[in-house]
């Protein structure tokens, strides 16, 4: 037996009614899908970075630039992506290289060596000999700023300007303890180089280190890099520098050469260089704001004054009690060498000598001979009181003096 249902007119409309709302919203959703995809380099892109509004070429930033300036001015400033790691349109290293470069020469040191004959050990000769390093113009009258190490013991001396004309110098005056040297030549319309602050200079500020690596053949050299340390102590032999390190390389040749910022202002004379197999991005400078008064007074006087202390020229160690006690000489400082040509030798000081007192003031250690040393002035007399082979005695001695480079 069959079933027969009624026609539900109602129920089929509204079935329709509902296919057809599906419809139009899948319409809807295809369509908005096309759209999201046109604009998405807009939305999810540069144009919109940070989750910003999308941002069209025409329209105005806050400072009235649109967007295709914005993007050029990007494009000069920022460091991108890996595949475009640095995009700067007008580089600025190439325009203070070119515009430092002239101020910067190479300089040529002809001395002599002498070496020793192979087959006769007893017969020596002279042969001359080359160095080579750089140097920095500071003065239209030609004055040029180098190293002491690059002009050490020359013979003759020759200027290698810029634009590869070789002129002779001649020495003005040098400095062994700030390893500055200034050398003259006659030349006219010189570039002058900007001598900057180097108490501005900050660890990671970008410079440039110009100058004749391994020669003149390599005139000129332009290394990029940072400041590693603005203020390094460096520990040399028999000295103590103050210097600002730079990875940028710095290899022989280079010495005397300019250390620039991105002002284009040299902020350092280039002049030393850490090498070896296990060591790279060690080259230091000598800060500006430490040549720039040697130097003056280098080109003002031929030479570099430093303050004094007084000097007597002895090696002592102490007696204490205990070591009086077992040996029978008394407490005090005594001498164990005299130096040669020194104000000690020539007062009569001797090995042996054990110092009990100085000017009037009985003396037990060292501590306290240095103080009343340094409050002496150098040139001056002062009334020792010594003991000698179990005697003792009064001695005058004249103070010298010994530069005082900290």
């Amino acid at each position: 037996m069959k079933e027969f249902y009624e026609f539900d007119e109602e129920r089929y409309q509204r079935k329709s009614r509902i296919k057809s709302y599906i419809l139009v919203a899948l319409i809807f959703t295809l369509i908005g899908g096309l759209v999201m995809y046109s604009i998405s380099p807009y939305v999810f892109g540069q144009k919109a970075a940070d989750n910003q509004p999308a941002v069209r070429e025409n329209d105005n930033f806050a400072d009235g630039r649109g967007a295709v300036e914005k993007e050029e001015e990007a494009k000069n400033t920022v460091i991108g992506s890996t595949e475009d790691l640095y995009i700067n349109r007008d580089n600025p290293v190439a325009d203070i290289a070119e515009k430092v470069e002239k101020a910067v020469v190479g300089i040529t040191n002809r001395s002599e060596m002498v070496v020793q004959d192979f087959f006769f050990f007893n017969r020596s000769t002279v042969r001359p000999v080359e160095g080579y390093g750089s140097g920095i113009i500071i003065s239209k009258e030609g004055h040029i700023l180098t190293n002491h190490h690059v002009i050490e013991g020359a013979k003759e001396l020759f200027v290698i300007l810029s634009n590869g004309e070789k002129i002779e110098a001649k020495l003005i005056g040098s400095d062994p303890q700030s390893d500055i040297a200034v050398v003259k030549v006659d030349y006219d319309d010189l570039t002058v180089a900007k001598i900057g602050d180097s108490d501005k200079v900050r660890k990671g500020d970008f410079v440039i280190a110009i100058g004749n690596p391994l020669g003149h053949e390599l005139a000129g050299t332009v290394n990029f890099g940072v400041i590693s340390a603005a203020n390094r102590k460096l520990q040399l032999p028999e000295k103590t520098m103050e210097l600002i390190q730079t990875d940028a390389a710095i290899n022989q040749g280079n010495s005397g050469g300019a250390l620039v910022n991105m002002n284009g202002e040299v902020i350092g004379m280039n002049t030393i260089k850490f090498g070896g197999g296990t060591i790279e991005g060690l080259g230091f400078a000598i800060p500006s704001n430490i040549f720039k008064p040697i130097a003056e007074e280098i080109i003002k006087t031929g030479k570099v004054t430093y303050p004094q202390k007084p000097w007597l020229g002895i090696v002592i160690t102490e007696i204490t009690e205990a070591m009086s006690r077992e040996y029978g000489y008394p407490v005090g400082v005594l001498i164990t060498d005299v130096q040669s040509d020194s104000p000690a030798a020539e007062s009569g000081l001797k090995p042996g000598d054990v110092i009990i007192g100085l000017n009037g003031q009985k003396i037990k250690t060292i501590k306290e001979l240095r103080g009343i040393l340094d409050n002496s002035e150098v040139g001056g007399i002062v009334d020792m009181e010594l003991w000698r082979e179990e005697n003792e005695f009064v001695l005058k001695v004249k103070l010298g003096g010994i530069d005082v480079y900290d």
